[in-house]
């Protein structure tokens, strides 16, 4: 199943209802159809109903994400900035290219 941590600082910054959700956002490229990942809090109670659990109970994926996502290590932190969090991971910039593209992620 998934490898997905969470840095103690991620686990502190999220409220008592919150998960970490990984979005997907699709983006078209010529013929085919690629997205990219974004990471954000969401309230458990405003989960889609298609997100999938990614290895804790605490991190879930859109269906498109989570099968890019579920074989891979990532690592989740938070940053505050100002009254602002901002969770991130450890995963490239243009991860989900990659995945569409059949590229590793990590170098393998």
């Amino acid at each position: 199943m998934s490898r997905i941590t969470l840095t103690a600082a991620a686990q502190d910054f999220l409220r008592a209802d919150e998960v970490v959700f990984f979005d997907w956002h699709v983006t078209g490229l010529c013929c085919a159809d690629a997205g990219e990942f974004s990471v954000r809090p969401l309230r458990r109670s405003r989960l889609p109903r298609r997100a999938r659990r990614l290895g804790t109970d605490l991190v879930y994926a859109h269906p498109s994400a989570w099968v890019h996502l579920v074989e891979l290590p990532v690592t989740i932190d938070c940053r505050p900035l100002w009254r602002w969090r901002r969770f991130t991971t450890d995963l490239p910039p243009d991860a989900g290219l990659r995945c569409c593209l059949g590229r590793p992620i990590y170098g393998r």
